[in-house]
């Protein structure tokens, strides 16, 4: 079967809770619901805008609070690990993680005494934070690299799986033993190899309604390097076995293979919601794999704040604006919390991009939502590029809310 590139992104944008508004629904159990399906939702300290797992929920979800995160926490439906990333992931996959945390464990990058004398105190004296340690070796600390021992010791425990994050505090992990955290239905027991990759191959799926075995692999490649297990064959023979059973189903789109499910196709024809622009995190689940974005938007995109500043294009902290099914451009933007204002240093539009009534219209809504989202009340826009749609969307965005 083949499928145009816009009907796959269609299947995908709605896969991903970005085609209409509200797809997840509402409140608490729509986060619930997006981080089921998305798999992990990202936990990133930047907060140039906002951190990524409140940026990335604000775009899906019309009435996002960050509570709702702390909630789906205590409530023991989410447990904080390693996915693509440091993430939040739903404690239905936690097996899953095991081979990753025996992996950690099995590593000798840790002063052992120390961690069998944390594990003890926590033990004795309940959760515990870092800072709830004694500094032995009593020095200025600089950056991750001077960690304090017990500091680097609570983090290889947390990795291997021998603690796990029972909540945050101001951002900072609380720790604890799994017994306390682990649900009492949550199965805990390790897969096989092959179960691992099952789980893999579907969990991609669901999260992008369509992959290539390479999109497959890109969400494993991080995890089976920190497992030190290499799962390439096992993800293709699991591609093969379900495809060959009916749960998957290969189309062409283009000279490539894609997987999908029967279920997902069904949903097209799809209409497209363009009512306002979504202005995407740098760590957006949709946009994070960035050849895959190169491929199914043809847009390329990089975050430009790991770049000297001479070589940035587009600014230090540019967001990808999602219009329908396109994406057409990037926003370099700051929230000053301070004075409550949006600071727009840079809207850089595609080049093939008409700014017609219907697009400002859209730019206008979403950049206002995005402004409360982010606590601001006021919005200052610097330049655009082209240039000539500084003098159009300028009076536009700075008349707003």
């Amino acid at each position: 079967m083949d499928l145009s590139l816009r009907d796959a992104r269609k299947v995908f944008l709605k896969q991903q809770g970005l085609l209409r508004d509200n797809e997840f629904g509402r409140g608490k159990n729509a986060l619930r619901k997006a981080i089921n399906r998305l798999g992990y939702l990202q936990i990133d300290t930047i907060s140039v805008v906002n951190r990524a797992h409140e940026h990335i929920p604000a775009t899906r979800i019309e009435n996002f609070d960050p509570l709702h995160l702390d909630q789906l926490m205590t409530g023991r439906e989410i447990f904080e690990y390693w996915s693509h990333a440091a993430a939040f992931m739903p404690f239905e996959h936690y097996r899953y993680s095991l081979p990753v945390m025996q992996g950690w464990r099995a590593s000798r990058e840790c002063d052992r005494k120390l961690a069998m004398q944390i594990m003890d105190r926590i033990r004795e004296e309940g959760p515990l934070q870092s800072r709830d340690f004694e500094d032995t070796e009593n020095r200025k600390r600089g950056g991750w690299w001077e960690w304090k021992p017990a500091k680097r010791a609570l983090e290889h425990l947390f990795l291997s799986g021998e603690l796990m994050v029972t909540r945050r505090e101001g951002f900072q992990k609380v720790f604890d033993l799994p017994e306390n955290v682990i649900p009492e239905h949550i199965d805990t027991s390790t897969p096989t190899l092959e179960e691992w990759a099952r789980h893999m191959v579907l969990a991609q799926v669901q999260a992008l309604g369509l992959a290539t075995e390479l999109e497959i692999g890109y969400a494993r490649s991080t995890i089976q390097r920190l497992a030190r297990i290499n799962l390439k064959a096992e993800v293709k023979d699991a591609i093969d076995a379900l495809a060959n059973e009916g749960t998957l189903q290969a189309i062409e789109i283009g000279e490539q293979t894609y997987y999908t499910t029967t279920e997902m196709l069904e949903h097209l024809p799809m209409r497209v919601a363009r009512n306002q622009v979504r202005i995407l995190s740098p760590f957006d689940n949709s946009i994070i794999n960035r050849k895959r974005t190169q491929n199914l938007f043809d847009f390329d995109y990089q975050l430009e704040c790991y770049l000297p500043a001479p070589k940035r294009k587009f600014g230090y902290f540019s967001l990808p604006l999602l219009y329908g099914d396109e994406l057409i451009g990037r926003m370099d933007a700051k929230a000053d919390r301070k004075t409550g204002t949006l600071i727009i240093n840079h809207l850089a539009f595609e080049e093939h991009l008409n700014l017609n009534d219907q697009l400002t219209g859209a730019l206008r809504r979403g950049i206002e939502k995005f402004c409360v989202d982010h606590g601001c009340n006021t919005i200052t826009l610097k330049t655009c590029t082209p240039r000539e749609f500084t003098r159009t969307l300028k009076p536009i965005l700075e008349a707003s809310l």
